[in-house]
C-alpha cells in the first residue's frame, strides 16, 4: 500500500480514533485493485478530532477546499457542507503529491457513530486497525448508482467473501 501505509501509521501513533473504509479497506479485506485515497470515519469528540488535524498538518495534507476542518465540529457547519454544497466526504491533500489524499466521511450514515457497530479488526504493523467489515462495504458498494468498475470488482469479490 506505501503511501496509505505512512498514513495510517501516523494515525495510529497519534492514537486517532478512526474507521478505514473504501477502498483501502477492500484492499485491507484481500482485494486486489488499486484506489487513490484513504477513506476513513473519524471520531468528532474534540480532543480526537484535534489530533486527527495534527497528523494531517505533520503530513502536509491540506484541506482541498479553504475551510478550517475544525469546523466540522460545528452541526450548523457540517449540515451546510453535506445539504447545500452535497459533500460527501471532507479531503485532505498533499499539494506536492495529489495521490496522497485521505477523504473523512460527512454523511451521517458513513461517520464514526454509524460505522462503529459494523467494525472487523486487522493486524497493521503490530497495532489493531479498525476497517469497515466486509457485509458493510457490500451494502455500502451495493447501494452505488451507478456503480464504477472498481466498486463491481469490490462487490464481486466482497459477495465471495462475505
Amino acid at each position: 500500500m506505501g503511501q496509505y501505509e505512512e498514513i495510517i501509521s501516523a494515525l495510529l501513533e497519534a492514537d486517532v480514533d478512526f474507521i478505514v473504509g473504501g477502498g483501502v479497506a477492500c484492499v485491507l479485506h484481500g482485494v486486489e485493485r488499486v484506489t487513490m485515497d484513504v477513506d476513513i470515519a473519524v471520531a468528532t469528540d474534540p480532543e480526537n478530532f484535534s489530533r486527527f488535524i495534527g497528523v494531517m498538518e505533520d503530513l502536509g495534507l491540506k484541506p482541498r477546499v479553504p475551510v478550517d476542518p475544525r469546523t466540522l465540529l460545528d452541526d450548523r457547519v457540517l449540515d451546510n457542507i453535506i445539504n447545500d454544497k452535497h459533500a460527501l466526504v471532507f479531503s485532505f491533500l498533499d499539494p506536492d503529491l495529489p495521490t496522497r489524499h485521505v477523504d473523512i466521511f460527512l454523511r451521517n450514515d458513513l461517520n464514526h457513530e454509524a460505522l462503529s457497530p459494523h467494525v472487523e479488526t486487522v493486524q497493521f504493523r503490530g497495532r489493531v486497525l479498525k476497517v469497515v467489515s466486509k457485509q458493510k462495504l457490500l451494502d455500502i458498494k451495493l447501494a452505488i448508482s451507478p456503480p464504477r468498475t472498481k466498486d463491481r470488482i469490490d462487490i464481486e469479490f466482497l459477495q465471495k467473501n462475505v
